[in-house]
């Protein structure tokens, strides 16, 4: 599968992305932002990325227009009969961070996702300190919905900020 954007394309995840992806679990910051999702071994990585773990979710790989590997989006939690989902979404290339490719990858995949596969409703959950994270959900069209608040007193703490989409709000 292959859905085309500006900066980037959407694709399926390879066995041969599988060392970049483990060499980006390494990265602290990220594997913070991404609640350390990121698989650990290349055995993780085949049951995650694996046809009977697509049941459950739908992970695209992003590339760069010159087909390198970057990162990943992903819709899970489905609840297939509503089209309804949470949304996951890194840039693993750390000097690739602020460069639009994230948001070029978001555009690209809502579009995919509510005009071809018909969903209807989309949500995410980001920390609240992610601040390049949520202005890039916004500009997309997100609405921050709350916060899930873990340490009231403390300011930058891993409270979560709640943001959904409908195909309405979706910006062009």
């Amino acid at each position: 599968m292959l859905v085309n954007g500006k900066k980037t394309n959407l694709r399926d995840i390879r066995p041969t992305d599988f060392d970049k992806i483990l060499k980006w679990q390494k990265n602290k910051l990220l594997t913070y932002f991404v609640c350390n999702k990121l698989p650990m071994s290349i055995k993780e990585c085949e049951i995650r990325y694996s046809e009977a773990f697509k049941l459950l979710n739908q992970i695209f790989g992003i590339e760069d227009k010159n087909g390198k590997f970057i990162g990943e989006i992903e819709i899970d939690h489905i609840k297939w009969k509503d089209k309804q989902a949470e949304l996951f979404l890194y840039i693993g290339e750390e000097e690739l961070w602020g460069k639009g490719y994230g948001f070029d990858a978001l555009k690209t995949f809502l579009d995919y996702i509510f005009n071809v596969r018909n969903f209807k409703y989309i949500y995410l959950r980001v920390y609240e300190h992610n601040a390049r994270a949520i202005k890039c959900y916004e500009k997309c069209g997100f609405k921050k919905r709350g916060i899930l608040k873990f340490n009231k007193d403390k300011i930058d703490s891993d409270n979560l900020i709640l943001m959904d989409i409908k195909p309405t709000n979706l910006k062009k």
